[in-house]
């Protein structure tokens, strides 16, 4: 009995352990596929990460919003958020939403992510 028990107990803790690490990466997004097929994404949640490759910040009485650029190795997207701008250099994990036709200055961006959520390391 104590034998089957242990066997079971296993077998659930193998398969939660499979099922929590493999959901890690299969949330995540890839930044070519959003650059791809842009109108697939617009208006939708993603999960991206990669490294800031160019940042620009404003300094706002309330919040300091900016943009930032994130490469994850498939391609560079544009951040837009309201919490602060990080480094350049640093590894982002985040979550957004997917929006198209973004003007900055003189600058139009095709597909860009309005920031949700962030993970700095």
């Amino acid at each position: 009995m104590k034998r089957t028990a242990f066997v079971v107990l296993a077998v659930i803790l193998a398969f939660g352990i499979i099922m929590v690490s493999g959901c890690k990466n299969n949330d995540r997004t890839k930044i070519s596929s959003i650059l791809n097929a842009p109108g697939k994404y617009v208006d939708h949640k993603v999960i991206v990460a990669g490294e800031v490759t160019k940042c620009y910040g404003v300094d706002l009485l309330i919040t300091e919003a900016g943009a930032y650029q994130l490469d994850d190795g498939t391609g560079k997207i544009w951040i837009i958020t309201k919490n602060g701008v990080p480094r350049e250099g640093a590894k982002v994990g985040l979550k957004g939403t997917v929006s198209s036709g973004f003007k900055l200055g003189r600058d139009v961006f095709g597909a860009v992510i309005q920031e949700t959520e962030r993970r700095t390391r």
